[in-house]
C-alpha cells in the first residue's frame, strides 16, 4: 500500500498528466528541447542526469538498495516540483516555444526515468515505454541501451540553486502543518533569515518562486536571526559540569547573563572568554543550550544555517482568499466526479453565508478563470454538494456549459 500510494501512483500521474495534455495539444515530441531557455527545464534535464549518474554507480556497486532512493527521489521532485511549477505552461492556449519545450522536457525525463527504474519495476516501467517510444527504438524498455551519465548534461549552479529554495519552500510548509494552516490560505509574509552569504544570493534570486510555494504575499529578508526571535542560553551542565565543578554555579549564572549580539556570535561559530568567581572560561555554542523564543505573530524554524519565520496572523482580507481556494480545489474535484474533460467549460452555481458571497464578490473573475467557468451563479439549487471552508461550506453544482 506504501509503495502504490508513494511510488506507483506518482509515477502514473505524472505520466498520465504528460499524454493528457500532450493529445489536447495534438504535440509528439521526440527528445529534450538543445537549449531550453525556462530554468525549470534545465533543472529537472540536470536532475535527471545526476539520476543517472547515482543508479549506475549503485548497480556498478550492486548496491540494489541504494539504487531505488534516486528513483523515489526523482518521481518525488517531479511530481511535486517540476509539473506542479509548470501546469500553465501546459494549460496555456496556442502552442508556443515554451509550452513546445516544457513537453519535450517532460517527455525526455519519463523517458530517462522509466529506463533507469525498468531493472526494479519491470511492469509499469513497460507499459509506459510501449507508449512513449518512438518508431525507431526498441519495442521494450527492456531492450534498450541502459543510460550512460554525461557529465556535460549537468548544471550543478543550478542544482544548488533550486535545493536551497525547495529547503526554505520545506520548512516553511513545516510551519503550516504544524501550527495547522492549510497551504491554500494564503499568508502576509513569510522572514528569512541565513548565515550563509552564497545561500542569501540564491533566495533573494529565487523570491518569486518561494513566494508561490508558500503561498504568502510578500518575502522579506532579515540580517540578524534577531529580528525574528529573542535568545536564551544556559549553560550546558553536562558537558560544563566536569570542567568547572564548584565554579560552575557562577560561571552557569554569567551565561545566562549573555547579551542577544554574543549569543550571535556564538552561533556564527565564535568562542567567547568570560570570568566569574576569579575563573576565566572559554564557551562557544556547543557548551550551551541556546532556545530562541519567537516574536510576536511569527512562527519560527531554524535549521542550521537558515531560519524562517511565517506570520501566522490571518486578516478578513487573506481569510476570504482562502475560502475562495478551498472552493476551487472542490470545484477541480467536482469535475473530475464528473468524468469531465480538462478543457470542458462548466456552468457553475454556488451559494453559502453573507461571508463567502462577499468572498466569491472579491474573486469571482479568479473563480470563473480557474474553474473554466463560462458562467458562475449565485443561487441555490435542489442538487448541492458540500465544499469545506473553514467552519463553514459552500455549496456548489455544476453542469458542462
Amino acid at each position: 500500500r506504501e509503495v502504490m500510494k508513494s511510488i506507483i501512483i506518482p509515477l502514473w500521474n505524472a505520466y498520465s498528466f504528460f499524454v493528457t495534455y500532450a493529445n489536447i495539444d495534438k504535440i509528439n515530441p521526440s527528445g529534450p528541447p538543445k537549449n531550453p531557455s525556462n530554468p525549470l527545464d534545465q533543472w529537472i534535464l540536470s536532475v535527471a542526469e545526476t539520476l543517472v549518474e547515482k543508479i549506475c554507480s549503485a548497480m556498478d556497486a550492486y548496491d540494489l538498495s541504494r539504487a531505488v532512493d534516486p528513483i523515489v527521489e526523482f518521481i518525488d521532485l517531479l511530481n511535486n516540483w517540476y509539473i506542479r511549477r509548470s501546469r500553465r505552461r501546459f494549460w496555456k492556449s496556442g502552442n508556443d516555444a515554451d509550452k513546445t519545450e516544457a513537453y519535450g522536457t517532460l517527455y525526455s525525463a519519463l523517458k530517462t526515468l522509466i529506463t533507469v527504474a525498468c531493472p526494479v519495476m519491470p511492469f509499469i516501467t513497460e507499459a509506459i515505454w510501449g507508449n512513449l517510444r518512438n518508431e525507431d527504438e526498441c519495442e521494450s524498455v527492456h531492450l534498450q541501451d541502459f543510460p550512460v551519465y554525461h557529465e556535460e548534461r549537468r548544471n550543478r549552479e543550478l542544482e544548488f540553486k533550486m535545493a536551497a529554495v525547495q529547503r526554505a519552500v520545506s520548512m516553511g510548509r513545516a510551519l503550516r502543518s504544524q501550527y495547522n494552516i492549510k497551504v491554500r490560505q494564503p499568508l502576509k509574509c513569510v522572514e528569512l533569515v541565513t548565515r550563509d552569504a552564497e545561500e542569501k544570493k540564491v533566495l533573494l534570486e529565487m523570491e518569486d518562486i518561494i513566494r508561490e510555494e508558500l503561498n504568502v504575499k510578500n518575502v522579506v529578508f532579515r540580517d540578524n536571526e534577531e529580528d525574528l526571535v529573542e535568545y536564551q542560553a544556559k549553560a550546558n551542565f553536562r558537558v560544563l559540569g566536569k570542567e568547572l565543578g564548584k565554579d560552575m554555579k557562577a560561571i552557569a549564572a554569567r551565561i545566562e547573563e549573555l547579551s542577544q549580539n554574543e549569543i550571535q556570535g556564538l552561533l556564527d561559530g565564535a568562542v567567547l572568554a568570560i570570568e566569574a568567581s576569579g575563573r576565566t572560561v572559554e564557551i562557544d555554542a556547543s557548551k550551551l543550550d541556546i532556545r530562541r523564543i519567537e516574536k510576536a505573530r511569527l512562527k519560527v524554524l531554524n535549521e542550521n544555517t537558515l531560519t524562517v519565520g511565517l506570520d501566522t496572523e490571518v486578516s478578513e482580507e487573506l481569510a476570504r482568499e482562502g475560502d475562495v481556494r478551498d472552493l476551487i480545489r472542490g470545484v477541480q474535484n467536482l469535475r473530475k466526479e464528473k468524468n469531465l474533460d480538462v478543457t470542458d467549460r462548466i456552468v457553475l452555481s454556488l451559494f453559502g453565508s453573507e461571508k463567502l458571497k462577499a468572498a466569491w464578490e472579491s474573486f469571482a473573475g479568479y473563480v470563473a478563470s480557474e474553474t473554466l467557468a463560462s458562467q458562475v451563479l449565485w443561487e441555490k439549487t435542489g442538487d448541492m454538494t458540500e465544499i469545506e471552508a473553514g467552519d463553514e461550506n459552500w455549496l456548489a453544482a455544476l453542469q458542462k456549459a
